[in-house]
Protein backbone atom coordinates (compact mmCIF):
# COMPACT_ATOMS: atom_id res chain seq x y z
CA UNK A 1 0.00 0.00 0.00
CA UNK A 2 1.33 3.32 -1.43
CA UNK A 3 0.80 6.22 1.49
CA UNK A 4 0.52 9.86 0.22
CA UNK A 5 1.91 12.15 3.00
CA UNK A 6 1.62 15.72 1.18
CA UNK A 7 -2.16 15.62 0.73
CA UNK A 8 -4.18 18.80 1.90
CA UNK A 9 -8.04 18.54 1.52
CA UNK A 10 -10.59 21.08 0.81
CA UNK A 11 -11.83 21.03 4.00
CA UNK A 12 -8.45 21.23 6.25
CA UNK A 13 -7.58 23.41 4.26
CA UNK A 14 -10.42 25.93 4.68
CA UNK A 15 -10.41 25.13 8.68
CA UNK A 16 -6.92 26.04 8.35
CA UNK A 17 -7.25 29.98 6.62
CA UNK A 18 -10.31 30.59 8.91
CA UNK A 19 -7.94 29.98 11.53
CA UNK A 20 -4.98 32.04 10.39
CA UNK A 21 -7.83 34.73 9.74
CA UNK A 22 -9.02 34.70 13.41
CA UNK A 23 -5.41 34.56 15.19
CA UNK A 24 -4.51 37.46 16.97
CA UNK A 25 -1.42 39.47 16.02
CA UNK A 26 1.09 39.01 18.73
CA UNK A 27 3.71 41.15 17.80
CA UNK A 28 1.47 44.20 17.76
CA UNK A 29 -1.30 46.38 19.94
CA UNK A 30 -4.66 47.52 18.94
CA UNK A 31 -4.76 51.36 18.01
CA UNK A 32 -6.37 51.75 21.47
CA UNK A 33 -3.17 50.41 23.02
CA UNK A 34 -5.08 47.00 24.27
CA UNK A 35 -3.34 43.62 22.65
CA UNK A 36 -5.08 42.37 19.36
CA UNK A 37 -7.63 40.38 19.05
CA UNK A 38 -9.64 38.85 15.83
CA UNK A 39 -11.69 42.02 15.29
CA UNK A 40 -9.00 44.47 15.88
CA UNK A 41 -9.04 46.80 12.88
CA UNK A 42 -6.61 50.03 11.67
CA UNK A 43 -3.07 50.83 12.18
CA UNK A 44 -1.12 48.61 15.01
CA UNK A 45 0.79 50.13 17.46
CA UNK A 46 4.00 48.31 18.09
CA UNK A 47 4.35 46.03 20.98
CA UNK A 48 6.85 46.79 23.73
CA UNK A 49 9.03 43.92 25.04
CA UNK A 50 11.07 43.80 28.18
CA UNK A 51 13.62 40.96 28.30
CA UNK A 52 13.82 38.55 31.01
CA UNK A 53 17.14 37.09 31.69
CA UNK A 54 18.96 35.60 28.91
CA UNK A 55 19.52 31.96 28.12
CA UNK A 56 21.63 30.58 25.56
CA UNK A 57 20.41 27.49 23.46
CA UNK A 58 21.92 25.52 21.51
CA UNK A 59 20.76 24.40 17.96
CA UNK A 60 22.12 20.87 17.87
CA UNK A 61 19.21 18.26 17.36
CA UNK A 62 19.57 14.23 17.00
CA UNK A 63 18.94 13.11 13.85
CA UNK A 64 15.66 11.60 14.88
CA UNK A 65 14.19 14.70 14.30
CA UNK A 66 14.67 14.08 10.39
CA UNK A 67 13.39 10.57 10.37
CA UNK A 68 10.02 11.73 12.19
CA UNK A 69 8.10 9.02 14.24
CA UNK A 70 9.79 8.31 17.26
CA UNK A 71 8.15 8.75 21.12
CA UNK A 72 11.52 10.17 22.37
CA UNK A 73 11.35 13.36 20.08
CA UNK A 74 8.49 14.50 23.12
CA UNK A 75 10.85 13.88 25.67
CA UNK A 76 13.53 16.50 23.73
CA UNK A 77 14.93 18.82 25.78
CA UNK A 78 17.41 21.93 24.37
CA UNK A 79 21.02 22.17 25.98
CA UNK A 80 21.30 25.59 27.49
CA UNK A 81 24.25 26.95 28.28
CA UNK A 82 25.84 28.76 31.66
CA UNK A 83 22.78 27.63 33.56
CA UNK A 84 24.72 26.15 36.21
CA UNK A 85 25.71 27.61 39.59
CA UNK A 86 23.24 29.33 41.92
CA UNK A 87 20.32 31.69 41.66
CA UNK A 88 18.34 33.94 44.16
CA UNK A 89 14.68 33.03 44.78
CA UNK A 90 12.30 35.57 43.04
CA UNK A 91 10.25 38.24 45.22
CA UNK A 92 7.19 35.88 43.58
CA UNK A 93 8.74 32.77 45.51
CA UNK A 94 9.60 34.60 48.59
CA UNK A 95 5.96 36.04 48.69
CA UNK A 96 4.50 32.52 48.50
CA UNK A 97 7.23 30.86 51.20
CA UNK A 98 5.91 33.72 53.45
CA UNK A 99 2.31 32.74 52.74
CA UNK A 100 2.77 29.56 53.30
CA UNK A 101 5.50 29.90 56.36
CA UNK A 102 8.87 28.11 56.75
CA UNK A 103 8.36 25.52 58.56
CA UNK A 104 5.45 24.36 56.61
CA UNK A 105 7.21 24.51 52.76
CA UNK A 106 9.69 22.63 54.55
CA UNK A 107 8.15 19.91 56.34
CA UNK A 108 5.70 19.12 52.87
CA UNK A 109 8.46 20.10 50.27
CA UNK A 110 11.09 17.85 51.74
CA UNK A 111 13.72 20.26 51.47
CA UNK A 112 15.73 21.53 54.21
CA UNK A 113 14.45 24.61 56.51
CA UNK A 114 17.67 26.11 57.69
CA UNK A 115 20.00 25.35 54.50
CA UNK A 116 17.26 25.41 51.64
CA UNK A 117 13.52 27.76 52.38
CA UNK A 118 15.33 29.87 55.13
CA UNK A 119 18.20 31.23 52.18
CA UNK A 120 15.27 31.26 49.80
CA UNK A 121 13.42 34.16 51.76
CA UNK A 122 16.70 35.84 52.53
CA UNK A 123 17.68 35.56 48.77
CA UNK A 124 20.64 33.92 49.74
CA UNK A 125 22.15 31.86 46.51
CA UNK A 126 21.33 28.22 46.26
CA UNK A 127 21.83 25.45 43.68
CA UNK A 128 19.66 26.19 40.11
CA UNK A 129 18.31 22.55 40.06
CA UNK A 130 17.37 22.34 43.51
CA UNK A 131 15.50 25.70 43.00
CA UNK A 132 13.44 24.60 40.17
CA UNK A 133 12.36 21.74 41.84
CA UNK A 134 11.27 23.79 44.48
CA UNK A 135 9.56 25.98 42.03
CA UNK A 136 8.08 23.00 40.84
CA UNK A 137 6.48 21.59 44.38
CA UNK A 138 5.60 25.21 45.31
CA UNK A 139 3.23 25.59 41.70
CA UNK A 140 2.13 22.32 42.61
CA UNK A 141 1.28 23.16 46.34
CA UNK A 142 -0.63 25.92 44.71
CA UNK A 143 -2.97 23.97 42.71
CA UNK A 144 -3.77 21.40 45.84
CA UNK A 145 -5.02 24.06 47.22
CA UNK A 146 -6.79 25.56 44.84
CA UNK A 147 -8.65 21.85 44.38
CA UNK A 148 -9.35 22.09 48.45
CA UNK A 149 -10.59 25.16 48.57
CA UNK A 150 -13.05 24.13 45.12
CA UNK A 151 -14.34 20.79 47.37
CA UNK A 152 -15.40 22.74 50.51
Amino acid sequence: MHRVHNVVFPSQFAYLLIQYQQHPEAKSLAPDSTPCCAETKGLLKRAHVIAGEIRYVGKETGRKWEEGGEISLLEFAATEFGRKGKVGASEDVKARISSIGINRCARESGFDRKKFVRKLTRRSPVKRNSYNEFVRWLDGYKSTIARQVARR
